[in-house]
């Protein structure tokens, strides 16, 4: 027998004896329809209520979370304001929900204004943020107390008209449970007089989903479970697929279909496997290959700032060695002097000359070591700038060593143009990260600031560049800060300055890479920060904060 033939008995069957009960309920029951129909629009009523009061509930939470962030977080941790604005964007999408779905229960007066409450305290929290965190003098301190002072009362009056939304809500909810109640207790009154009627039904209706529900088992069910098994058992347990050919024709004919499938299931699988271990693996090749460009392209750009370097560097060399040279004459001289006389030779110096060699020979070794111990500084400096960690590796080093060795390499960069001061944190620890990364982000920075300088004071004197390292134990991060007094960064071209290929110099000048980079290396490989503080005409401070634990 075919699926269709089974349908259609059981169709039949189904409708003869749905048709006679409903006959039968219909005369029963016509009063308690009503009843019911009366109780399901009330019970409507009161889930939409329920549902509001969800809606307005978390609304409430969200906008509360606001006020809880602004208290619970210290007063000078900036990175509040970016909480407490995410929120207040939650919020303004709930007060839009709240007034678009339920606006029959709360207009306007009472929506409006709770809206307006929070654009008013977004813009009081971004005129605190506005404050910058690095200052403390009392102009700061009563800037602060100010804006502050202009939330709590914004505040506080939003928070009152939370409270009277909260109490509205509540109001609905309890009137619409009220009105369930009562039409609940109606219902109750009609099933009481019709119960016996009820039970004769039931009885019937059941004795009939009984005798269809064994019919569909044993025609449809049955086979279809078996079936299901055997499968089963084929594919987790790798056992030969053996299920008997029962039921209608179709499912019949899906048996021998499926045990022809699932012969031959296990091969495209294993080919499946084989190719998706492949892409895999081509995969993760890519992947290592992407993280290794972009470290040689961060080391191309060292040495290529190394080459525009590299005449200044010859020159900070050329200056001590030719020093270093001249006293080396002298003191050759001198031993030959001194040879001489021991040898009792006829071109010995006389008593004078060799007094003058004896006073100033001390002198000469003296300062031929200092000029000897110069090169060595430069190039020690420059084989710790140039380093590069083939493997990227994070690794403890010490970030105070670095920048004094990126101080030296960028020499004839600044010390023309500026002076520059150094205040670093002698107690600060190892840090975990890619120094030749970190060098040649401090590079770019101080050469940056370098030119900035230059281009400001065009050489008529000398400006000053400002390097500090501080470590924070409580947000477990160093600090780096340069500033210089050159010129600052127009406000119309601060958004962009981090852009790849972004510059403000004239072509052939710049290439628009050294700050894409920094931003890279700081950001991207070191999961830290930077950001810049700058007054047009004044100058300008970069940050790099750094965390102590690297992935």
């Amino acid at each position: 027998m075919r699926v269709r033939t089974y349908i259609v008995l059981l169709t039949s069957g189904s409708l003869i004896g749905a048709l006679s009960i409903a006959i039968f309920g219909w005369l029963t029951f016509s009063g308690l329809n009503k009843a019911t129909d009366d109780l399901e629009q009330e019970a409507k009523m009161s889930g939409s209520s329920s549902d509001e009061l969800a809606d307005i509930m978390a609304f409430l939470a969200t906008t509360r979370s606001i006020f809880v962030t602004m208290e619970i977080y210290p007063k000078n941790y900036s990175g509040v304001f970016s909480i407490a604005l995410e929120a207040i964007s939650l919020a303004k999408e709930g007060v839009n929900l709240i007034s678009d779905k339920y606006y029959e229960s709360y207009p306007d007066e009472i929506i409006l204004p709770i809206s307006k409450g929070i654009r008013q305290l977004e813009g009081s929290i971004s005129e605190m943020q506005k404050i910058p965190p690095f200052q403390n003098d009392n102009q700061w301190e009563e800037r602060n107390a100010l804006a502050r002072k202009n939330y709590d009362s914004i505040r506080e009056k939003l928070k009152n008209k939370l409270d009277d939304l909260e109490f509205k809500a509540s109001e609905n909810l309890n009137k619409a449970n009220q009105a369930l109640a009562i039409k609940w207790q109606e219902l109750e009154d009609r099933e009481q007089t019709s119960r016996l009627s009820l039970i004769v039904v039931i009885i019937i209706y059941f004795t009939l989903i009984i005798i269809l529900a064994l019919i569909t088992y044993r025609s449809f069910a049955l086979p279809i479970s078996r079936l299901e098994g055997a499968a089963a058992r084929s594919i987790e347990k790798n056992k030969p697929f053996n299920s008997p050919e029962i039921g209608p024709t179709e499912v019949k004919s899906l048996t021998r279909k499926l045990q022809g499938l699932i012969i031959g299931l296990e091969d495209t699988v294993s080919k499946r496997t084989s190719a998706l271990v492949k892409k895999t693996e081509q995969l993760k090749l890519e992947m290592n290959q992407r993280i290794e460009l972009e470290t040689q392209l961060v080391h191309a750009q060292k040495m290529e700032a190394v080459g525009q370097l590299a005449s200044g560097i010859a020159h900070e060399i050329n200056s001590p060695s030719q020093f270093a040279n001249d006293n080396i004459l002298f003191l050759k001289e001198a031993v030959e002097g001194f040879v001489s006389k021991l040898n009792g030779s006829q071109n010995a110096p006389d008593e004078k000359e060799l007094t003058f060699l004896k006073e100033n020979a001390p002198d000469a070794v003296e300062q031929a070591e200092e000029g000897i111990s110069r090169i060595t500084t430069i190039v020690k400096s420059m084989k710790n700038f140039a380093y590069r960690d083939a493997e990227s590796a994070k690794k403890p080093n010490d970030l105070n060593q670095a920048i004094q060795s990126t101080i030296v390499v960028a020499t004839n960069e600044w010390k023309y143009h500026a002076e520059v001061v150094t205040n670093l944190d002698d107690s600060l620890p190892m840090v975990p990260c890619n120094i030749g990364e970190i060098n040649q982000v401090v590079l770019n920075l101080v050469v940056n600031g370098a030119h900035a300088i230059r281009d400001r004071f065009e050489s008529k004197e000398k400006g000053e560049i400002g390097i500090t390292s501080k470590h924070y134990p409580s947000d477990d991060c160093v600090v780096i800060s340069i500033t210089d007094n050159g010129g600052g960064i127009p406000p119309k071209v601060q958004e962009r300055i981090f852009e790849p290929f972004f510059t403000t110099k004239e072509v052939g000048v710049g290439t628009g890479q050294g700050l894409a980079i920094a931003h890279n290396v700081v950001v991207k490989s070191h999961n830290g920060q930077i950001w810049f503080q700058s007054v047009d005409g004044e100058g300008t401070t970069f940050f790099i904060k750094l965390p102590m634990t690297q992935e």
